[in-house]
């Protein structure tokens, strides 16, 4: 067994600041609007970990718990609803226990997720189920078990799953017989994992990627990095796509934000959202362009850029914005729903910009008559059309190109 880093929780790292605060930005908004649901939320953090740093900063635990209370507090259905939260660390349950004591009836489960997820989701039907699947080491992501929940019989299901892609594709590297290197030698210095996966050449090794990957495209990947017709940049990038396309089969809408802390340094880890809900898709990819507008202030120290970039560092301009929204809702040939279209445009070219961005495209659209949008209430309340571009809260938009 790979030798576990003891000193994981000393100090929360930069990159972990990014992901909690990615969880956490998409918590608050999450909650409001499954509690509207009526139906119980249960939020499992399937490697929780000590849930504090030992420099006292907040684990995903405590945050995720905070801003339950918080939605709770706020909704004015509070009475009538139910947050089941349930924290799983191998480690350190009891160091959660404690930290933790402050909120009563949390759940704490001692063991592995592997071993103990299947049970807690267990008569879950018809419940709304948010996962964090933040792993120690890739060995615990198996697809098979993605696809398991997807088919449960909940309210509502979302994964953000933290994949270590570079970690994966060294360790196909290993099983396939070859060394991966790339031009940075602190690169694998900075991907800390508590319990790193050290695969070797064996069938047993090639299985075990297979189940992680949910396949075995990804070795078609490694041998055109062996033969080398691509670098380790680009056959991580590869493997990102694939993968993201292989939980696409279980879930519709899956985005993933690449997480790096210098500018135009290469990806870290993949933060990946899994969901078949439009609406969270929507919401996660407004999460997703807020936090790399936090993360573009860390890299930059604050100061302006010239041009602007999406997560990928590539040139993104209010004019390629409008290229990409025409050519995708051009394609809306028959009354579709603006939250479904905007969450398919996210899965096509990623969350390259705020859904508030679209809908200014939109609307200049509409008024050019080259986009037809029935909303539903057609007037406000003075009897005037309406000319809300989002729904929800008892609005509806939908939106047919003029042919």
């Amino acid at each position: 067994m790979a030798k576990k880093n003891d000193d994981f929780f000393v100090e929360k790292k930069p990159w972990s600041e990014v992901k909690d605060q990615l969880l956490g930005c998409y918590l608050k908004p999450y909650v409001a609007k499954i509690l509207h649901t009526g139906k119980p939320l249960v939020y499992i953090d399937c490697f929780a970990g000590k849930g504090k740093f030992d420099d006292g900063k907040q684990g995903s635990p405590l945050i995720a718990l905070d801003i339950m209370n918080q939605g709770l507090n706020a909704s004015t259905m509070s009475g009538r609803l139910k947050i089941a939260p349930a924290f799983i660390d191998l480690n350190y349950a009891s160091d959660l226990k404690t930290n933790l004591s402050a909120y009563p009836g949390v759940k704490i489960v001692s063991g592995s997720y592997e071993d103990t997820i299947d049970e807690l989701l267990k008569y879950k039907n018809g419940c709304n189920v948010f996962l964090y699947i933040d792993p120690y080491g890739i060995k615990a992501l198996d697809c098979s078990k993605f696809d398991s929940f997807a088919s449960g019989k909940f309210n509502s299901i979302e994964l953000l799953i933290n994949m270590n892609s570079f970690g994966f594709i060294r360790e196909a590297c290993n099983a396939m017989g070859t060394k991966f290197k790339i031009d940075d030698s602190g690169f694998f210095d900075e991907l800390i994992e508590y319990d790193p996966t050290v695969l070797d050449a064996s069938d047993k090794s090639i299985e075990a990627l297979n189940r992680i990957a949910g396949g075995d495209y990804w070795k078609e990947i490694i041998t055109h990095y062996k033969r080398g017709e691509i670098d380790g940049y680009k056959a991580e990038e590869y493997f990102s796509e694939q993968y993201c396309q292989r939980l696409s089969e279980s879930y519709t809408y899956v985005l993933n934000m690449p997480i790096r802390i210098q500018q135009n340094q290469h990806p870290k880890y993949r933060m990946i959202h899994a969901t078949n809900h439009p609406d969270g898709c929507v919401l996660m990819a407004d999460n997703m362009c807020n936090r790399w507008q936090l993360l573009k202030d860390i890299q930059t120290g604050g100061q302006m850029t010239l041009f602007q970039q999406d997560f990928n560092n590539q040139i993104i301009d209010d004019e390629a914005i409008r290229e990409r929204v025409v050519e995708h809702f051009s394609q809306c040939d028959t009354w579709t729903s603006l939250t479904e279209a905007e969450a398919v445009f996210y899965v096509k070219y990623g969350a390259i910009c705020k859904s508030g961005e679209i809908a200014k495209v939109l609307k200049n659209l509409e008024k050019d008559k080259r986009l037809e949008v029935m909303r539903s209430p057609s007037l406000t309340e003075k009897g005037k059309p309406s000319a809300f571009m989002t729904e929800g809260h008892g609005k509806t938009v939908s939106v047919r190109w003029v042919k």
